[in-house]
């Protein structure tokens, strides 16, 4: 994230009236920006300081690993911390699944980036079983957004995962479509109660100002979606563990299919007997990618926040290589957790970072280098665009993927 605390007041000027002009907004607009970026830092940098501690997750630094996948750090340098993961170790690969999603309400952003490459690496270094889900309807409830457009956006990131890497042999990418989803969705809920989801996601109060948050009633079935993705394999493929890799700010999922799957087994009726009496739910928190200045983080749902695979290439271009001061370390965080570099080159793009005021073209090198890399994801991203546009009946009844 970008160091408020350091900011020289002439070099922070100069950003907000540099943002006011290329906005077209009155600097008295910004600033207010400004100061609401600021509040809502010092918020979320308490709000995860206090999910962790509350919740007892433990940060890294930790001798744990995943079939293997961690004796190298490989997890220690991408995450921020881990919730039960250590639990999990004596379970065997084949007993285990990975779990993650992504909201198609847009390109992905550098950190939705981040979370994929993430998942295929672990996918390909543990050789678990990893579900990807696209989660059109769970978007529809918890956003603002029309349902054919979520449709589209849900086809391209499917084409997009399996094309940068995600091995079908080892996994499933699916939607929210997808009639064992709509089984366990019914299962899971019999065991819920509203008053499980008076915790929110950490970004619902930024998302309820800029008036993109679903109903309460909506939001509460996208979060029991989410569940429902999670506790699949455990009901369906009869897993003993699943694996949450997600933000921290998403922490409510794992917990609530914890809290599931535990009245699951407690539960007469037969019911549970669809649940493992030893099963378990792990998750994996990502360190987090700043939101380019006066945001605290990417999102998709706000566009001036992040670099993402929908802007043309001036745009990544001006983004990356022509940023502002104060976004050179949001690049950083970019190359370290948004690319598929190795530990080599990476390290050496830190020490040209950290060296950057004598020598910045050094630093320029390495950011025009990731400034290519980003053009070729966003280039496959742009070919995995569907050629011809279904009707929206049709993508929701068609035969399941």
């Amino acid at each position: 994230m970008i160091d408020y605390n350091n900011l020289k007041e002439e070099q922070l000027n100069n950003e907000l009236e540099r943002i006011a002009v290329k906005e077209n907004k009155t600097i008295e607009e910004v600033i207010n920006n400004y100061k609401y970026g600021l509040k809502d830092l010092k918020y979320s940098l308490a709000k995860i300081n206090s999910i962790i501690d509350d919740n007892n997750y433990q940060r890294f630094p930790a001798d744990i690993s995943i079939n293997g996948y961690g004796k190298n750090n490989e997890l220690e340098s991408k995450y921020l911390c881990f919730d039960k993961i250590d639990e999990l170790k004596n379970f065997k690969a084949e007993d285990i699944a990975i779990v993650t999603g992504f909201g198609p309400t847009s390109a992905p952003t550098a950190g939705t980036l981040s979370l994929i490459f993430k998942t295929i690496e672990m996918q390909r270094e543990t050789g678990i079983y990893t579900h990807i889900i696209i989660s059109d309807l769970s978007a529809l409830n918890s956003r603002q957004m029309p349902l054919d457009e979520l449709l589209s956006n849900s086809e391209q990131f499917i084409s997009f995962i399996k094309k940068i890497g995600f091995d079908t042999n080892n996994g499933e990418i699916r939607t929210n479509s997808f009639l064992d989803h709509a089984i366990t969705f019914s299962i899971i809920s019999s065991v819920l109660t509203v008053n499980d989801f008076v915790e929110g996601e950490a970004t619902d109060e930024i998302y309820k100002k800029l008036n993109i948050l679903g109903n309460d009633f909506s939001t509460m079935v996208s979060q029991a979606y989410t569940v429902g993705d999670i506790v699949l394999p455990i009901i369906r493929d009869k897993k003993k563990a699943v694996i949450v890799p997600a933000g921290i700010e998403e922490h409510l999922y794992p917990y609530l299919a914890r809290v599931v799957i535990e009245r699951i087994k407690h539960k007469s009726g037969g019911i549970n007997t669809l649940i493992d009496k030893d099963a378990k739910i792990g998750a994996l928190y990502s360190k987090l990618i700043g939101g380019l200045f006066p945001y605290v983080k990417m999102s998709k749902s706000i566009k001036n926040s992040s670099i993402n695979l929908g802007d043309t290439n001036e745009e990544v271009y001006e983004k990356i290589i022509n940023c502002s001061p104060l976004n050179e370390s949001i690049i950083l965080q970019m190359i370290t957790l948004a690319s598929d570099w190795n530990p080599q080159k990476i390290n050496e793009a830190k020490k040209a970072y950290d060296n950057r005021q004598n020598d910045y073209n050094s630093w320029l090198k390495y950011k025009k280098d990731y400034y290519e890399f980003f053009i070729n994801i966003k280039k496959i991203w742009d070919e995995s665009k569907p050629n011809t546009k279904n009707n929206t009946y049709d993508e929701l009844f068609r035969k399941e993927q």
